[in-house]
């Protein structure tokens, strides 16, 4: 039984090794390389009954072999026919059993391990090598672009050979024939291919080169020449600050101008109340008299009633006059009777006698009634007469009065927003700072109070009211009795004295106010006529551009840059890449400075620069690209300025501004996009006098003459200090354009800080802040001076390429397992390919 057992076990260990031997040689075929047929032995363990013995490995079915006592013997094919129960039961060889059933799926496993590896391997290999094309055709950017610090591939570059050439020499070299190589994996032909894409051309793309480019130089400059000279030193906040006075200055002077104007309203419809005043009393006073002496005499009689008397008087007078005739013609025919008719005659003279009494106290009494007639035809012709004159002057007091009170209305609102406004500027000025000395003037202005304005106003309504009372007494038709004339003239005396007080009560302080106001306004006009005088000079002194025959020899160039005026819809390269970006409208301007007027000149120049402090506060984005274009690009000024040794400093840049087509004018016209070499000159010169008259306005507001705090004139003190900043500006701009340095201030700082034509163009690139439309001009400026469309030059890239690799193992375990594709390699035949991309930025 123990010798069958172990004949058992000899087939099986026998059975096994020929089931191993006949995959390894499956393998071979397949793909591996091959293995040499060698004739192993297995060495049973020791301490079983074959213990030392070598077994040879079984060939294939049906061969003969030898035993260890040299017989030999056909094995049966059905070698596992041995009974099951003795195997179990005899454990002899089951270590060398159980190792042979576990190398066979490690030796598989280390088989697919392999490949992967070499897989892992080439993916690898591959990546690197796309990685490094990509990279290595990034090397094909224009010179030109780059000497300004930016990089762009132009199409026409030859990036896609790069990447070929890059991705074919960074894979494994071939091998001579019968060499090994662990990974063969070459390029696929025709599958390399690079994807130019994001152009310069995009705002965005161009403002990363240049922060990239700026961002070491950019702080340590706005450091250097703006933050420290201008904000550390309390410039910025000197400016800032008299800015705020001219402006507070400029809101009072507007209420002081609009107040003193409805008190001058006020005051001129006074005047003509009082002249009325003076010129009705002494009228109104004679006639009121003799319309009460008529009155008296002509009593409670009416004209009817007189008029029927007369008329019965003269019928009297007619009927004695009749009998006087009649007796005269009696005494006449007695007389002719002789002397015995002389008693007769005498009585008849006697009787006519008294008739001719009785005429003549008839004719005094009709000569009386013809007075009395006359009396009542005066007293109603001069009642009329005040009738219509006290309506008439009433009416012109009415119309006065009005205007009195619209115009008192209007000037007590001014007069309140006036005091107000004193009140809020004089508690804000905390003292110190550059106005400190000016804002002394507020305690001169004129201010009136609001209830002695009250005062007047009622009274002049009290006074015409008074009068309203004198055209009614006049007006009402009744009879002018004693009483009616005592209180007709009471009335009038009270008009006349009421308007009389207030006249001596309110004459000085308005008075005042129209020399005060005179004084002022001639002195306005003194210091206007000496701004005006440097403002004149200042206009002349616009432009700078050298025209020998009357055409711009930049003008072909400015039509490239801004399109031509000529051609309907031409924008050129500046319009072009406003559109592209759907940066808005191409057209834009700078605030303006005005040199037409002096109050126009201050006030525009200091609120230009009134918030230069905060912008200072931070070195923000926009700084990084003016310093780009201030340093990538020319300018008036280059070539003029010196150092401390008297050299010219010579501008190191790449980018050579100094021989750019543009001579000596790109910042400007970065700055104002004008379309002429004199347009953008005139547009820095004036901005640059603007600055030095804003710094030369706050100097001098730290001391105002005197006599311009006395005048109560805020704007009058704005007004002196522009002139001194004026002159001072002017004598700075002709060294400035001429390459110097003049002090930054001649009163807030030493005279050892400084600043030239470019640091003044720093300044103006930053108070003027609009990126879209300050990098879509250097697009174009780039275009212009490199002949190069920055749509085309592409600052991304994207690259792709395919390689294929030789596999082992891999091929025959997946068509044993049944799989098509692992980890997204598809083999074909005994090859895989494997795609990859990588992407590179400047």
């Amino acid at each position: 039984m123990e010798g069958q057992n172990r004949l058992c076990h000899k087939r099986k260990v026998k059975g096994f090794t020929r089931l191993f031997a006949k995959l390894v040689k499956q393998l071979g075929r397949d793909g591996v390389p091959a293995l040499r047929s060698r004739r192993s032995t297995l060495k049973f363990p020791k301490g079983s009954s074959e213990g030392g013995t070598e077994v040879q490995a079984i060939p294939d079915e049906g061969t003969s072999t030898k035993n260890t006592t040299g017989t030999s013997k056909n094995f049966a094919p059905k070698w596992y026919t041995c009974r099951s129960s003795a195997f179990l039961q005899d454990e002899a060889g089951a270590v060398s059993t159980y190792l042979i059933l576990i190398l066979i799926p490690v030796f598989l496993l280390c088989g697919l391990l392999i490949d992967v590896v070499r897989w892992k391997t080439a993916q690898k290999e591959a990546e690197n090598a796309v990685k490094a094309g990509v990279r290595s055709s990034m090397s094909a950017f224009s010179p030109a672009l780059q000497a300004y610090g930016l990089y762009g591939l132009p199409e026409e570059s030859k990036a896609g050979d790069i990447f070929t050439r890059t991705v074919q020499g960074n894979l494994s070299a071939p091998v001579d024939t019968g060499g090994f190589r662990f990974v063969d994996q070459h390029m696929v032909e025709g599958s390399a291919k690079v994807t130019p894409m994001y152009s310069l051309a995009n705002h965005e793309q161009l403002k990363g080169q240049i922060l990239e480019e700026m961002k070491y130089r950019a702080p340590m400059i706005f450091s250097l020449e703006l933050s420290d000279k201008l904000k550390k030193t309390g410039v910025a906040g000197n400016l800032g600050q008299a800015a705020q006075f001219t402006e507070n200055a400029a809101k009072i002077e507007k209420l002081l101008n609009e107040r003193d104007a409805k008190l001058g309203e006020a005051w001129d419809h006074f005047l003509r109340i009082r002249q009325m005043s003076l010129d009705a009393h002494p009228f109104y006073t004679a006639q009121l008299r003799d319309l009460n002496e008529l009155s008296g005499r002509i009593g409670l009689h009416t004209l009817d009633e007189v008029r029927q008397s007369l008329q019965n008087v003269k019928t009297e007078i007619a009927s004695l006059k009749s009998q006087i005739s009649s007796i005269n013609s009696s005494i006449a025919a007695l007389a002719m009777a002789g002397p015995a008719a002389a008693q007769s005659i005498s009585a008849l003279i006697q009787e006519k006698q008294a008739l001719q009494d009785q005429v003549t106290e008839a004719m005094g009494r009709m000569a009386d009634l013809e007075a009395l007639l006359q009396d009542i035809l005066r007293y109603a012709q001069l009642i009329a007469v005040l009738k219509v004159k006290a309506q008439k002057d009433y009416d012109d007091l009415s119309q006065r009065k009005d205007g009195f009170l619209a115009a008192m209305k209007a000037g007590k609102a001014a007069n309140d927003q006036l005091n107000a406004e004193l009140g809020t500027v004089s508690g804000a000025s905390g003292g110190g700072g550059t106005s400190s000395g000016s804002e002394a003037v507020y305690a001169s202005v004129q201010r009136f109070d609001r209830q002695e304005l009250d005062t007047w106003e009622a009274g002049v309504s009290a006074a015409v009211s008074l009068f309203a009372g004198v055209n009614a007494q006049i007006g009402d038709g009744l009879m002018f009795t004693q009483q009616k004339y005592a209180t007709t003239t009471v009335g009038l005396d009270g008009f006349h004295q009421q308007v009389g007080t207030l006249y001596t009560k309110h004459q000085a302080s308005q008075e005042e106010r129209i020399g005060r106001n005179q004084r002022v306004e001639a002195a306005k006009r003194e210091e206007r006529t000496k701004t005006g005088v440097v403002l004149d000079k200042v206009k002349r002194g616009i432009g700078g551009c050298s025209i020998m025959s009357g055409v711009d020899p930049h003008e072909a160039q400015y039509h490239s840059l801004l399109g031509n005026p000529a051609a309907a819809g031409d924008t050129g390269f500046y319009g072009a890449y406003m559109a592209l970006n759907q940066a808005g409208s191409p057209d834009t301007s700078v605030p303006s400075v005005d040199l037409d007027s002096a109050e126009g000149a201050g006030l525009s120049a200091l609120k230009l620069f009134s918030s230069l402090g905060d912008m200072l506060g931070e070195v923000r984005d926009e700084f990084y690209i003016d310093e780009f274009a201030v340093s990538k690009f020319s300018y008036r000024t280059l070539g003029l300025h010196k150092d401390p040794h008297g050299r010219v400093i010579v501008s190191k840049e790449l980018s050579q501004p100094e021989q750019h087509p543009l001579t000596n004018q790109e910042v400007e016209f970065l700055l104002y996009g004008a379309r002429s070499c004199a347009g953008n000159y005139s547009l820095a010169y004036a901005e640059l006098f603007a600055f030095r008259l804003a710094v030369g306005t706050a100097e001098a507001l730290t001391e105002p003459r005197n006599e311009a705090l006395a005048a109560g004139s805020p704007m009058l003190v704005v007004l002196a200090a522009v002139t001194e900043g004026a002159l001072r500006a002017q004598d700075d701009l002709e060294k400035l354009i001429h390459g110097e340095a003049v002090p930054l201030s001649r009163k807030f700082t030493n005279n050892l800080l400084t600043l030239n034509y470019k640091d003044y163009l720093r300044i103006f690139l930053l108070m003027h802040s609009r990126e879209p439309v300050l990098l879509s001009r250097i697009q174009a400026l780039l275009q212009l001076n490199t002949e190069l469309d920055l749509a085309s030059a592409n600052t991304y890239i994207s690259g792709r390429a395919a390689t294929s690799l030789r596999l082992w193992f891999l091929p025959s375990i997946m068509k044993t397992l049944g799989r098509t594709e692992f980890g997204g390699c598809v083999p074909d035949g005994n090859r895989c390919e494997l795609m990859q991309s990588a992407d590179f930025a400047y």
